[in-house]
């Protein structure tokens, strides 16, 4: 789907309800109002936001919605067990060199 048109304000609404991302160990789920966020700056632990209150994403909810958490978390397993594998490396090219020379 071209989400172009979401994005320049062409067509009002959302296009999905849901929808997901996935680079290498990063990934994120919007669902609504809310996304879930698991990137490799700030580890492996989930980062929670209200969009609707938070469209900055300054606030992590994860510790004070844990059902939201879940249920994002639940809808991103579903969704991830039915793709292939991330095609995207782990770490960047020039991380994966230097792995090599060492």
């Amino acid at each position: 789907m071209n989400l172009l048109p979401y994005l320049t304000g062409r067509i009002k609404g959302a296009p999905h309800e849901t929808l997901y991302w996935r680079f290498g160990e990063q990934w994120a789920i919007r669902h609504g109002d809310w996304k879930l966020v698991v990137g490799r700056d700030g580890g492996r632990e989930p980062a929670l936001f209200n969009l609707a209150a938070d469209i900055a994403e300054s606030k992590n909810l994860a510790d004070k919605e844990p059902a939201k958490l879940k249920e994002l978390l639940t809808l991103y397993q579903a969704w991830n067990a039915q793709q292939a594998p991330p095609s995207v490396p782990d770490a960047p090219p020039n991380r994966r060199r230097n792995r090599r020379a060492a």
